[in-house]
């Protein structure tokens, strides 16, 4: 039997590859909860995630073709932008116009991983504390990193162990901390619910920025080490930021609520 010009065996054993890396990481952040969640509500917050993923790819599909159709309809519009705004300008347009692009595609998946957490935990006898918002918008962002990751590794399965590993230490990483940044102002807009909008929408601005900053950055990684060096130091600072932010919804609860 084959699935995809893999035999059934290399199907389950690329597939396995490509939850190893969101399998880790969800045992280490279950354990920053001290009323552990229960194992049937983390495995459905999971799949809703991992299902998401599809959801998140259609749309940015929508928004990639749309944008080449508006290419295809001025064809001649690249080539004015650097004639008005000169070498320098049209440099800095350029750039400004790819982040714009990451960014909206940045978003997109902030969203729906965001929309894959609350859709199941809003209705759950379970979510009862301001920490469980942060814990399970990053399951679900473990379950979407899981079908990218599985995406990722069928198409170069001579490379799956380096691919895992790689997006073990970056992209999967990336998802639990823009979504625990998420989850923590969503947590906010429980307890503050006169803000409710304001806080999401702060929380995923920055879910988002962060989002943007770590794709452009390891597109342009080829450029020099100093690229590299920056990529570690967001990463690292998000994550001592993401920490500071458990230990804060710790303190909180949702007796607290105006």
């Amino acid at each position: 039997m084959t699935i995809a010009n893999h035999t059934l065996g290399e199907f389950v054993f690329l597939a396995t590859l490509g939850i190893a890396p969101s399998a880790l990481w969800l045992w280490y952040y279950l354990k920053k909860d001290i009323n552990p969640e229960p194992k049937r509500m983390v495995l459905k917050v999971f799949i809703f995630g991992f299902f998401s993923t599809f959801i998140a790819f259609g749309i940015e599909w929508v928004l990639i073709k749309a944008m080449l159709d508006l290419k295809a309809a001025c064809p001649r519009c690249e080539s004015v932008v650097p004639q008005l705004l000169g070498a320098a300008g049209a440099g800095r347009a350029l750039f400004a116009l790819s982040f714009i692009v990451l960014a909206a595609l940045a978003l997109v998946e902030e969203w729906v991983k965001f929309a894959a957490a609350r859709l199941e935990i809003m209705r759950s006898r379970y979510f009862d504390e301001p920490i469980d918002a942060m814990i399970y918008c990053v399951i679900a962002a473990l379950g979407f990193a899981a079908a990218e990751n599985i995406g990722y590794i069928m198409q170069n399965a001579d490379q799956a162990i380096g691919i895992a590993y790689f997006r073990f230490i970056s992209a999967t990483f990336l998802h639990t901390l823009a979504s625990a940044i998420l989850g923590y102002f969503f947590a906010l807009s429980l307890i503050h619910t006169a803000k409710r909008i304001w806080l999401v929408s702060v929380g995923l601005a920055l879910a988002t920025v962060l989002h943007t900053l770590f794709n452009f950055l390891i597109i342009t990684s080829e450029r020099g080490d100093h690229t590299m060096a920056s990529i570690i130091l967001l990463m690292v600072f998000s994550y001592f930021f993401v920490l500071h932010l458990f230990e804060r919804v710790k303190k909180l609860s949702f007796a607290r609520i105006s």
